[in-house]
């Protein structure tokens, strides 16, 4: 069974950082004026996330997912960042990432935050999208990659 792609509630189409805490710190803040997460606490729970299991999945991809208080969040927020340089992602070895998706759940709903990870991952193990998401120069246009992907996700199902 398909589910819908989560898209993105920010993109970023030339992150500059040289530290995951950095990545989450620029995504959490815009998370916050796009969303009204509350953008430390978000780092905070980012940060326990690649510190307790590593979010590369190879391929220069990082997907950081986690689960937090409905005091922080009360619906599923995403965001996806492509690096100018590489950032050190743990995954099981240390890898350079140019490419970082952020899911972040409310904690009650374990089971669609699982399907949406799963869909994620599938996604950016497809070397034909992330190589399109590599080449866009502008947000718009990697929104629409997005919306395409989900687009064929819903015909599928």
């Amino acid at each position: 069974m398909s589910i819908p792609f989560p898209l993105p509630d920010s993109i970023f189409y030339s992150l500059r950082a040289s530290h995951p805490r950095e990545v989450f710190r620029q995504i959490a803040h815009e998370l916050e004026t796009n969303c009204g997460l509350r953008a430390e606490p978000a780092i905070e729970l980012l940060m326990a996330s690649e510190a307790a299991g590593g979010s590369a999945i190879g391929d220069g991809v990082a997907v950081i997912s986690c689960r937090a208080p409905t005091t922080l969040v009360l619906n599923r927020v995403c965001a996806f960042a492509r690096l100018v340089k590489p950032v050190a992602f743990k995954g099981v070895e240390t890898h350079p990432c140019d490419l970082v998706y952020v899911l972040i759940s409310p904690e009650d709903e374990a089971q669609k935050h699982l399907r949406d990870l799963s869909t994620i991952i599938r996604a950016f193990r497809d070397h034909d999208f992330t190589a399109r998401l590599r080449a866009e120069t502008a947000s718009e246009r990697l929104m629409n990659l997005f919306k395409a992907r989900d687009g064929a996700l819903r015909a599928a199902a």
